[in-house]
């Protein structure tokens, strides 16, 4: 009996929650803010895949390998009023707008980004 306790504890503590991603919804960017050397916030009725405090935004960091293609998307977008959808693998805080615990979807180097009609 001590052993399926002790199994049970052990599961139980070295169990956690595993989020997997998702896609926004794809929208037209109605805002797009380049961030103080940081990267790119934008705007628009994306959801919220990832259960950040702060919805329909996703940042872009200038460290991202396809920051360059993935800015011009953006302006595509924005300029020609066509839609963009991101899969978002999880939140993080934009330090120029918020405080460590308002969280941001963020476009991680294996996400992805498309423009869409």
């Amino acid at each position: 009996m001590s052993r399926w306790v002790l199994l049970l504890f052990v599961v139980m503590f070295f169990s956690s929650s595993v989020y997997a991603g998702g896609f926004t919804s794809a929208a037209t960017p109605i805002r797009v803010d380049i961030v103080q050397g940081q990267g790119v916030l934008v705007y628009g009725a994306f959801g919220n895949p990832a259960a950040c405090t702060v919805t329909d935004k996703i940042f872009i960091l200038k460290s991202h390998p396809q920051y360059e293609q993935i800015y011009a998307a953006i302006l595509t977008a924005f300029a020609s009023g066509k839609k963009v959808q991101a899969y978002i693998h999880g939140c993080k805080p934009v330090a120029w707008y918020t405080v460590e615990t308002v969280t941001y979807s963020h476009i991680e180097s294996y996400g992805s980004l498309n423009l869409m009609n």
